[in-house]
């Protein structure tokens, strides 16, 4: 499943959708682009929390790659990516926290490719 977010501020609603498909998919990538680079640090608590459980829980395997993620997922090890378009960060001055991945353009193609299901939230 992919989710992106290219919207600054996140709405209760969003954040259960967020919540609600995490729990539900074994592989979840959120994609922060556009203005949506913005919303990891409106949304602290909220990014901290899912970030937090992740790595609480036997749900997670943290890996750094896409191939790595797909191979995870294949072993029904659900795993969270959070990850932004670097070019839409650095447009905009956004500093991401360390635990949110920078991507290309050609590393979100291969995401979108990879994904049959989007959600794009803005």
């Amino acid at each position: 499943m992919l989710i992106t977010i290219s919207t600054p501020n996140l709405s209760t609603e969003y954040k259960q959708l967020i919540e609600a498909t995490f729990k539900q998919a074994n592989l979840t990538y959120i994609v922060f682009v556009g203005d949506g680079v913005y919303a990891p640090v409106l949304n602290t608590a909220f990014f901290e929390q899912l970030a937090n459980f992740v790595g609480n829980t036997e749900r997670n395997t943290v890996k750094s790659t896409v191939e790595d993620k797909v191979e995870s997922a294949a072993k029904d090890k659900p795993t969270l990516s959070l990850s932004f378009l670097s070019t839409d960060a650095a447009a905009r001055g956004a500093n991401l926290p360390e635990h949110i991945n920078p991507i290309s353009h050609k590393e979100l193609a291969e995401i979108s490719a990879n994904n049959q299901h989007w959600i794009p939230l803005s």
